[in-house]
């Protein structure tokens, strides 16, 4: 009532369209617009007459509209990655074709129990994964497309940790498997989640700097269709200026030379290759928790007959 008689927010008597939060009687804010008026009759104020425009549909809509045009601007950054991946990849893969023609050629003439044939192995194994980051590179630009199998959930964690060869990472590490007892069935491309998976396990001990807790959960959300994948640390946490930049090709907060900012950029597209998505869950001083979603397989007798036998 005062700002309608004194005329500082707008015409005396009448208050302009102005955003409040009303309180319900359940306690409930609402966003509303409002409009008032004061009515006179020969100059004396009678009565008062407002309107209020529920928001909530309106913002809800606004919302909306904001996670699709950061998606789309994500999706353009993904693309243009994706242009100067492929001719990367291509580039790299014929000095790679040879590491590995040759490595195999010396790895079938060393005499057994040769001293270097379990460092040769390695190379040609990290050969391997290189030539499995190639193909993720190129799946950026739509020229590989992933090999898709229906596995358990549940396997990705077990072969990320058997994968993860320096095991002196684990020493100072408690890592806890809290995996769903129920035998949950995924379709997608079983490589490319481990290498998300492993990339996401390192990344957890670098917060944690090699000490604290890492915990690894699957489980399914309810009603949804969805089955979750979640890794959380004890780490320090982001920081909230880096949070909308993580899945950005080529940021990283690691020092030169010791990080290429493309690990959570390749996760983003690899898990929309394989029609799932990666997001923040969670991150403060007590840690982060990465969250990795995908559509659940539903089971079938052919496949539970397969796996058994």
């Amino acid at each position: 009532m005062k700002n309608l008689r004194d005329g500082n927010y707008g015409e005396e008597g009448k208050l302009p369209i102005t955003k409040v939060n009303i309180l319900t009687k359940e306690k409930q804010e609402i966003p509303v617009e409002m409009t008032a008026a004061i009515i006179y009759e020969e100059g004396n104020e009678t009565a008062t007459a407002a309107i209020f425009n529920d928001l909530r549909e309106k913002y809800a809509v606004q919302k909306k509209l904001e996670d699709a045009e950061t998606q789309l601007f994500q999706s353009e950054k993904l693309a243009s990655l994706g242009r100067l991946a492929a001719g990367v990849a291509h580039e790299i893969n014929n000095p790679l074709t040879s590491i590995l023609l040759y490595g195999n050629l010396m790895h079938e003439k060393l005499e057994e129990n040769h001293p270097l044939e379990e460092n040769l192995k390695y190379i040609l194994e990290d050969a391997v994964r290189c030539q499995e980051i190639v193909k993720n590179l190129l799946a950026y630009s739509r020229q590989t497309r992933p090999t898709r199998d229906i596995f358990y959930l549940n396997d990705i964690v077990t072969e990320s940790l058997r994968l993860i060869r320096d095991q002196k990472l684990f020493m100072n590490v408690k890592v806890i498997k809290a995996l769903d007892d129920n035998r949950i069935l995924v379709n997608a491309d079983k490589n490319q989640l481990c290498q998300v998976l492993i990339n996401l396990i390192i990344n957890a001990f670098d917060a944690m700097e090699s000490r604290g807790t890492l915990t690894l959960r699957t489980y399914r959300e309810p009603g949804s269709g969805k089955v979750l994948l979640e890794v959380s640390d004890t780490g320090g946490g982001i920081p909230q200026e880096n949070i909308p930049k993580i899945f950005d090709p080529f940021f990283t907060t690691k020092e030169l030379g010791k990080g290429t900012g493309l690990g959570l950029s390749m996760a983003y597209g690899i898990m929309k290759e394989n029609q799932g998505r990666i997001s923040i869950k969670s991150t403060g001083p007590d840690g982060t928790t990465i969250r990795l979603e995908l559509p659940e397989e539903k089971s079938s007798h052919e496949f539970h007959f397969d796996s058994i036998g």
